[in-house]
């Protein structure tokens, strides 16, 4: 066992913080030093969630025509990928895919659309309308991914009875020029900014394999920790022809365990999720992820791709022991 990532977990277990210095220490580790950090990051996830794993499900709302230019993604209209393209789908819709997550058992489901912002559009009240007419049914609440939102926005989401909404910072402030240009990370803060102080809970992550660095990746961490966000997704590139990243190599798996367990000790109490890009560049590790420190993941499909059958993921978490909760995580 390695003597000082032992020291630095049991300081985290000790509820002190990492220091970036610790943290890049641990991104450094190579092969079987990787497993003494897994080993750990599992002791930390455990401390703060017990062997109980969260759940979402997620439904593309809107899709494609995106005015944006993310190198990534399949939705850009900037970019020639064969995904089709539609408006704001009905509440009808929304409503299947609220009975479809609470069959898989999710937390939540999350709605989520296409494009820059939903401000000052008709899409924006119904998807607030919808949230209010689904949040006094039995089932999973609705979460929402729209964009940009500004106070105004951010309120009367609150007010429909919507908890958190999902907005990605995407990668570190100094690498983010080289995945956008079409708006800035400081828009991305804002909205951040903006959803927390309306009392709105946030899940915001990035997305890995796009050509950052190991600095990057940990700029991104200790900026999440810095804006106090409550969830964080980590999704793992899936090059998507068409897109300028469609010819970026995928991350190994152990490479993709090692980060997800050193933002373990970076968040060790907040939520981290799994999310896309795990079937295809996890491959046969992919329950592994909860070793390495995730207390989180996404069942059922994507926006764009496919995922794994629910039943084989409820298969999953049974066969580690663990628990999925319904409803809010508990903590212990």
């Amino acid at each position: 066992m390695n003597t000082k990532i032992e020291k630095i977990a049991k300081n985290i277990l000790d509820e002190n913080d990492i220091s970036y210095d610790e943290a890049y220490f641990l991104m450094q580790l190579n092969d079987i030093e990787i497993y003494d950090l897994l080993y750990w990051a599992n002791r930390i996830r455990y401390n703060t969630f017990n062997n109980v794993v969260g759940l979402c499900s997620i439904i593309s709302a809107r899709q494609g025509s995106c005015s944006e230019d993310c190198r990534f993604c399949s939705q850009s209209s900037r970019y020639k990928t064969e995904i089709p393209n539609f408006p704001l789908i009905e509440k009808e819709k929304v409503a299947e895919a609220v009975e479809k997550g609470k069959e898989y058992k999710s937390d939540c489901v999350g709605v989520v659309t296409s494009g820059y912002s939903l401000e000052g559009s008709d899409n924006f009240d119904k998807i607030c309308d919808d949230a209010y007419e689904l949040s006094k049914q039995d089932g999973p609440p609705v979460h929402t991914s729209i964009g940009m939102i500004t106070s105004k926005m951010a309120e009367k989401l609150a007010s429909s009875g919507v908890e958190m909404i999902n907005h990605n910072l995407e990668t570190a402030e100094g690498y983010y020029p080289n995945i956008c240009t079409t708006h800035s990370y400081k828009d991305r803060v804002d909205t951040i900014k903006i959803a927390k102080n309306a009392g709105l809970q946030v899940c915001s992550g990035g997305i890995f394999g796009v050509g950052e660095s190991v600095e990057d990746r940990l700029d991104l961490a200790f900026k999440l920790k810095e804006l106090d966000v409550d969830t964080i997704p980590m999704n793992f590139l899936s090059p998507v022809k068409g897109t300028p990243l469609s010819t970026e190599n995928s991350l190994e798996p152990m490479e993709i365990l090692k980060i997800i367990a050193v933002y373990r000790f970076i968040l060790s109490d907040k939520g981290i999720k799994v999310a896309g890009g795990r079937e295809e560049n996890l491959r046969d590790v992919q329950s592994w992820m909860f070793y390495a420190g995730a207390n989180s993941t996404m069942i059922g499909d994507y926006l764009t791709t496919r995922g794994k059958l629910p039943e084989d993921d409820l298969q999953m978490i049974k066969d580690l022991g663990l628990k999925y909760n319904v409803g809010e995580m508990q903590k212990h």
